[in-house]
């Protein structure tokens, strides 16, 4: 059970520390909850939602007080209610929260491994050529990078930035390549480099089950014959052995 914190000059009973996220990325949460209410007083605040997310008043109703509740920590924050904050948190935020998440929640807990962001949780030769692979990229588009990316994934321009967002925190070592990560970089990196990526990353993290479709065709598309998933130890180690022995 949580601890019990003094909020507006009375006990609050914290349920789930830090809403199940890590104390930086609730903070940020809270950051930017706090910030909204601050932009739409009490008459507003649900009109933003029903304006932004195109729904109803109850639909609006149902997203700020999962937000809330995150916020206040009575309830860990779930894919599910991420994915209803689009567009009323900031992008960024929506992008950590979705990879933090991707990694560390399963059937409704959440795990608390902190990644490791040194060479974006990469072997160090690995993530040297990623490096190099990504200042190509910004060479040769210096202006136009999102452009390129929404070219590429065919996608629009809040995905391309969410994709450019994860090669340039990536690069910096700002984030891990996790699953997701490399999903997005999808036909940004040279098929030799994505290939021995997604070996090591899919091999090396967990992923939230929404995922699995898109894994299992990157891996059907770009596995290399005994080696992608023979170092996993999870359920899906059955799976992705199979896979490799192209079964």
């Amino acid at each position: 059970m949580g601890t019990p914190r003094i909020g507006r000059g009375k006990l609050i009973s914290v349920k789930y520390q830090y809403s199940g996220l890590t104390e930086e990325l609730y903070q940020r949460l809270v950051n930017e909850h706090a910030a909204l209410r601050k932009a739409h007083k009490k008459g507003s605040y649900k009109q933003f939602f029903q304006d932004v997310k195109q729904c109803s008043e109850l639909q609006a109703r149902i997203i700020y007080q999962a937000f809330n509740s995150a916020v206040v920590e009575r309830a860990r924050i779930s894919p599910a209610t991420v994915d209803r904050l689009e567009g009323i948190i900031s992008d960024e935020l929506f992008n950590d929260l979705q990879d933090y998440l991707s990694t560390n929640y399963t059937r409704g807990k959440t795990a608390k491994p902190v990644l490791d962001k040194t060479n974006a949780g990469l072997p160090e030769g690995l993530f040297k050529r990623f490096r190099e692979e990504v200042e190509e990229l910004r060479k040769e588009y210096p202006n136009n990078l999102n452009n390129y990316i929404r070219d590429v994934k065919d996608c629009d321009q809040k995905n391309a930035n969410r994709t450019q967002n994860a090669l340039n925190m990536c690069y910096s070592e700002k984030a891990a390549l996790t699953p997701l990560k490399a999903i997005q970089m999808e036909g940004l990196l040279s098929r030799e480099l994505f290939s021995e990526i997604i070996d090591y990353v899919f091999n090396n993290y967990e992923w939230a089950e929404r995922l699995d479709d898109e894994v299992d065709r990157i891996i059907l598309k770009y596995r290399t014959k005994g080696k992608i998933g023979r170092e996993k130890t999870t359920v899906k180690k059955a799976l992705y052995t199979a896979y490799a022995l192209g079964v």
